[in-house]
């Protein structure tokens, strides 16, 4: 009796290792995520919440209503119906932009001048979704989760039963990319960043945007850098040339799903300068 429940256990655990080991969008990895969508979607709208109860919200105007353009662009292309994708461009000179799970985006204006036309606003935007649509956030917490309570500690928080303590706030915030001070970027892992970009630029790509601007905002990202202060976006990012080197592997794939869409207007017309 005692092998066969053995024998039970080992199956039962092995059957919630496969459920959790979940194939990410484009690229294929296998990655182990015991998170529930739902949950985490949850904790995102909690977290935008938060994060913008605080900052000056561009509603009106032409760069907020590009940006809405833009997004509900790649959003067509990453088709996640369970997502309430929501976008708030955020007056801050810091140059930076998120995603949280369930599709709510922030864009600080301070990373327009690097965005430089609609085709850069797209990339970096493919790439922040990219972070939510591969389940990043999902991914990083998912090694906290004893920490947090397990998964019922976890829905608790994301249906705000029970208010996040420091310690549980700095760890779900930092698996999300932003910081528990609101609007500070917290870095994903190397190979996290590779993956994103290489998602936002086939989903940019899908939207008809020029796959190639990805190489190019990358080396006006890099110019950035050699100031007195490296940005918040570039500083905690793997190096421009490792990760243009990787989306060049990508890029024939690239540029046939672009030729399939690309829209009939000139998307790399500057529209923002430093």
């Amino acid at each position: 009796m005692k092998t066969l429940a053995r024998l039970v256990l080992t199956a039962t655990a092995l059957s919630l290792f496969a459920a959790a080991c979940a194939k990410v969008p484009v690229t294929g990895r296998r990655q182990f995520n015991v998170i529930p969508n739902g949950v985490m979607n949850k904790i995102g709208k909690t977290s935008y919440r938060q994060t913008l109860s605080e900052k000056n919200i561009i509603k009106e105007g032409e760069d907020a209503e590009l940006m809405r353009k833009v997004g509900k662009r790649i959003a067509v292309v990453a088709d996640q119906p369970d997502f309430d994708w929501s976008y708030a461009l955020i007056r801050d000179k810091t140059l930076n932009a998120w995603c949280l799970p369930g599709g709510y985006i922030g864009v600080f204006t301070g990373i327009l001048p690097a965005m430089e036309n609609e085709a850069g606003m797209a990339f970096v935007m493919g790439h922040e979704i990219g972070h939510a649509v591969a389940h990043h956030g999902s991914e990083r917490l998912s090694q906290q989760i004893v920490v947090l309570g397990g998964v019922a500690g976890l829905v608790a928080l994301a249906d705000s039963q029970v208010d996040m303590d420091g310690k549980q706030k700095a760890i779900v915030f930092g698996a999300l990319g932003i910081g528990a001070e609101v609007g500070i970027l917290l870095p994903f892992s190397r190979a996290h960043e590779s993956e994103a970009d290489v998602i936002g630029m086939m989903f940019a790509a899908g939207a008809g945007y020029p796959p190639g601007e990805g190489i190019t905002l990358w080396d006006r990202m890099s110019a950035l850098s050699k100031g007195p202060e490296v940005p918040s976006w570039i500083s905690t990012h793997p190096s421009n040339d490792d990760r243009q080197a990787h989306m060049k592997e990508w890029m024939p794939r690239a540029k046939k799903r672009f030729e399939r869409n690309k829209l009939d207007y000139d998307t790399r017309r500057a529209l923002w300068v430093k």
